[in-house]
């Protein structure tokens, strides 16, 4: 059986048997702790490639109140290990990109989760983070879970500094978007929404 009839029968079958994509999403904010400060992300990856210039690219999902919601995160692959006198980092090691009303869904919570004026449209710009490594080993994306710190405008040059925490684990197909500090929220929203 061809792929195309596959995914056609499956389609069928979900609209038949009343599945839809919502089920096997994980819920948006299912990692936090009862009266936990902090506001982390956690995304389903619903579709990775390997791309030719060594990033995965990855689509990442929730469900949050009964609505989808992602972004596209594309990170690179085998970064090297971090260690205190010489940590491991890439320049440009992670990009966060739209993928359309689930991203605007997306700015539109995470606007009210920290507490910021509601954003309602997802920047179209494709941002570009420095990745550092928090790792003991080369991060070789495939082999399991794995965690980063990013910086955005590192330079000040935008005026919107940031930094988060991004974990992936391709192999379990989820992806943890974390706060690092309640004082970065203002910016995060600032750079993830159209202006």
């Amino acid at each position: 059986m061809k792929i195309k009839q596959i995914i056609f029968i499956m389609g069928f079958l979900s609209v038949f048997f009343g599945f839809s994509q919502k089920d096997n999403l994980v819920e948006l904010i299912s990692n936090q702790e009862d009266g936990e400060v902090w506001q982390d992300l956690i995304f389903s990856i619903t579709e990775k490639e390997k791309l030719a210039n060594g990033f995965w690219s990855l689509t990442c999902k929730a469900k949050y109140q009964n609505e989808i919601v992602g972004l596209k995160i594309n990170i690179e692959d085998e970064i090297p290990s971090g260690k205190i006198d010489n940590p491991g980092f890439s320049l440009k090691g992670v990009e966060i990109k739209s993928i359309g009303k689930e991203s605007d869904k997306l700015i539109e919570i995470i606007s009210k989760l920290y507490n910021q004026p509601i954003k309602t449209k997802f920047t179209s710009e494709k941002l570009v983070f420095v990745a550092l490594s928090l790792n003991k080993k080369i991060a070789t994306l495939e082999n399991g879970y794995f965690r980063f710190k990013l910086f955005f405008d590192e330079n000040e040059q935008r005026n919107s500094y940031t930094e988060l925490y991004l974990n992936p684990d391709l192999k379990n197909d989820v992806i943890e978007l974390k706060e690092k500090d309640e004082e970065y929220r203002d910016n995060i929203v600032k750079i993830l929404s159209d202006k």
